[in-house]
């Protein structure tokens, strides 16, 4: 299989024995991001930079990343200047006319306050995640490339342990608009069989777990269920458990 610079990502965690490939993809991403924002050299020190963090802040996810960073001090001067720009902008949204009581019979105001407003636009925001998605986009957008291109990529993609339900619907809703009509049926349908195929295998085997844990099961083999729910979580929810990840 041809390689690019821009193609090694997908390649490499396509390469893994992994539930969701692309959950490895966006794992190695979530760590540049954390380690961009935070590390040595960090960018919170650029001037560019700290008015982003400060206008975007962070996801509740990535504040707790942040935390688990070895950098508390970073962490604090990002967090002083972000709640400086905070409180000041809050402080304009709190001069407009407070809400009154709700009237029995009269109709809804439509009118949202300037605070209610300005909170739930920020909590949209966050500068890890912006960081991630946009290269994300991308190489999502490489899966498609490849599959087009690359006959050993598309034998690969088939052979896959499948994907978590949440990059099954990513990977099936942009293709449609990022490939062509020649790949287009038969990467929906390869992408159809490898999730659910997946999907039901860890399914089966979080039953067999179950099962091993009725002591009537007890001389049976564990087959491949001893780490089955930490698979499960990464098929239904994303969620890369300790055991699931690379170290």
């Amino acid at each position: 299989m041809k390689t690019e610079i821009y193609t090694i990502p997908i390649q490499d965690a396509f390469a893994e024995e992994s539930e969701c490939p692309v959950c490895r993809m966006y794992q190695k991403l979530e760590e540049n991001a954390i380690n961009y924002t935070i590390g040595p050299g960090a960018s919170y020190m650029e001037g560019d930079i700290r008015e982003q963090s400060d206008e975007q802040g962070f996801c509740q996810k990535h504040l707790e990343m942040l935390y688990e960073y070895p950098n508390k001090l970073g962490l604090a001067m990002m967090l002083k200047t972000h709640m400086d720009k905070t409180a000041k902008e809050l402080k304009k949204a709190m001069k407009a006319p407070l809400p009154q009581a709700a009237v029995l019979f009269r109709k809804k105001s439509q009118t949202v306050h300037p605070v209610i407003t300005f909170v739930e636009e920020k909590e949209k925001k966050c500068f890890v995640c912006d960081y991630i998605n946009h290269s994300f986009t991308n190489y999502i957008n490489t899966i498609y490339y490849l599959y087009e291109k690359e006959e050993d990529f598309r034998k690969q993609f088939a052979a896959s342990k499948g994907f978590c339900v949440n990059h099954y619907k990513v990977l099936f809703s942009g293709a449609p608009e990022y490939m062509g009509k020649k790949y287009l049926n038969e990467f929906l349908m390869t992408l159809n069989e490898t999730f659910i195929n997946g999907y039901e295998r860890v399914r089966d085997d979080l039953e067999w777990f179950i099962c091993k844990n009725d002591y009537r099961y007890k001389e049976q083999p564990w087959k491949n269920a001893r780490d089955a729910l930490q698979r499960g979580l990464v098929k239904a929810g994303s969620i890369m458990a300790a055991e699931e990840k690379k170290e």
